[in-house]
């Protein structure tokens, strides 16, 4: 270490400029390499060489600090001159230490402070200064351990024994040369001035806050898992659209069947000649036939909600059944029984289908095919009609044996329904039962027109009957009836189930 040329700092031997001061120092004297000091006085040759002299040397006893004896009183302390501040009462120092023990002499040829004796290196206080940092000044507890260096000797105190002598000041009383120690110069610690004194420019800002942030409240994904579970078995407004694309298609199909021709010989005859040329009440099916159709026509094209909607279609489909019925003749509840479950049927599939999880669809699924299975399952005049049909299929001949097939294939069809029940999210196939119900009288129609043949002079002779018959129904309910009412009570019950 050396001393700076302006600033008189401590800095390496090999600084250039002073870390403190800027001053430009003279160049350190060329040194050996081997003979390079560092900060304590110690050269690599130096060590080598104690290192092969000392090997084997007895190492020195641990040093235990002897008790020391507490003053009669402690005298307050000055305000130190230093730091500005006013240090407190601090409780009486430790007592005395004893002397060190005489350490080894120093091999002989080997200079002053050649190296550490004995294997010991020399401490030095916790707050001296590094090569480029200045030592913290002392706290207020420290200065209860002796004189140091910018403060005045405390009055009352003992000679602290058992300390190397601090620089500017005289040596210990009681203690012997240190043998082995570099200089305490290189390891004083310099005074650093209080920050009032300190020039403005040169002090520190103070460090600007950094604004504070609002952290936003955590916010839950938009389409949670079971959110979308929960929308696949329980969807809101399902038939929206294809209600409105339901009463458009076949309301122009019940008009096609009005404006289809009857007869074509001897003379064309069609529904509205019946509505001009009949007489009471026999106008009324044709009738109903076109309002119906013109009805869900223009119902389904107007903007609407699709409550109201499914609950006029159902009372239009209704109304078209119903009317021609009732005209005639109310049926027994034999037959009168299958057309109730089937109307049920339907509507209910079409629920099961979207809503997988709704009790009240499958409730209502069972009490349409328990319609439907119900006058056959019955006795009647000693027999019940069911194995009846079974007979029929058996014992009939030939082409005879088609219409109870038929029979038996619809009350397959109504029974396999009841796989409504499979737990959600399975539908059960429920939307192509339902359709397979409604498309059932084309089954039928298109069977008997093949059994009778002749197909070309019936579609010229009577092309509605051939043709059309099967849309508005012939002594069945017909297709569009069903789906009318499938699909329009079906928005009237799923709008309670959402």
């Amino acid at each position: 270490m050396k001393k700076c040329a302006s600033c008189t700092k401590d800095l390496p031997d090999a600084a250039l400029h002073c870390v403190f001061c800027g001053a430009k120092q003279p160049p350190a004297p060329a040194v050996q390499q081997g003979l390079a000091k560092t900060a304590f006085g110690y050269s690599a040759n130096d060590v080598l060489e104690q290192a092969r002299q000392g090997r084997g040397q007895p190492q020195a006893p641990a040093y235990t600090p002897p008790p020391r004896t507490a003053p009669a009183s402690v005298p307050p302390m000055p305000p130190s001159l230093a730091t500005g501040f006013a240090p407190t009462m601090l409780p009486p120092p430790a007592p005395p230490r004893q002397a060190l023990p005489e350490l080894p002499p120093p091999p002989a040829g080997q200079p002053y402070h050649a190296g550490p004796q004995g294997g010991h290196v020399p401490s030095s206080p916790a707050n001296a200064k590094t090569m480029f940092v200045q030592a913290a000044p002392p706290s207020p507890p420290a200065m209860l351990s002796g004189p140091q260096q910018g403060y005045p000797p405390q009055q009352g105190y003992p000679p602290q024994q058992g300390y190397p002598p601090q620089q500017g000041y005289p040596p210990q009383q009681g203690y012997p040369p240190q043998q082995g120690y570099p200089p305490q110069q290189a390891m004083a610690a310099t005074l650093v001035p209080p920050p009032s004194s300190i020039p403005a420019p040169m002090q520190s800002a103070p460090a600007r806050q950094a604004p504070i942030m609002a952290i936003p409240a955590a916010q839950p994904p938009p389409y949670l898992t079971s959110q979308t579970a929960s929308r696949v078995i329980r969807p809101i407004d399902p038939w929206q659209d294809s209600l409105r694309a339901m009463m458009f298609l076949w309301g122009l199909a019940l008009l096609a069947v009005f404006a289809t021709p009857l007869t074509t010989s001897p003379a064309m005859s069609f529904h509205w000649t019946t509505v001009l040329d009949g007489a009471g009440t026999a106008r009324l099916p044709p009738l109903m036939l076109a309002a119906v159709g013109l009805l869900s026509v223009v119902l389904a094209v107007i903007p609407m909600a699709t409550t109201p909607r499914g609950v006029i279609a159902t009372v239009l489909a209704l109304a078209g059944i119903a009317v021609p019925i009732a005209l005639v003749a109310v049926p027994p509840w034999q037959a009168l029984a299958p057309m109730i479950g089937v109307l049920l049927l339907v509507p209910s599939l079409i629920v099961r289908s979207e809503y997988r999880d709704a009790l009240v669809a499958r409730l209502l699924v069972t009490a349409g095919v328990l319609g439907v299975l119900l006058p056959l399952l019955v006795p009647q005049g000693g027999a019940i009609p069911l194995v009846s049909v079974f007979k029929a299929l058996i014992d009939l001949p030939g082409v005879q044996k088609v219409e109870p097939a038929l029979a038996l294939g619809f009350l397959v069809i109504v029974v396999i329904s009841l796989l409504a029940w499979l737990p959600s999210p399975a539908t059960g196939a429920a939307k192509f039962w339902a359709w397979m119900i409604i498309l059932w009288s084309l089954v039928g129609h298109v069977t008997h027109l093949v059994l009778k043949g002749n197909v070309g002079d019936a579609v010229t002779g009577a092309p509605n009957a051939t043709l059309v018959s099967w849309i508005a129904g012939g002594g069945t309910i017909g297709a569009a009836y069903l789906v009318l009412v499938g699909y329009g009570l079906a928005c009237v019950i799923g709008k309670q189930l959402e």
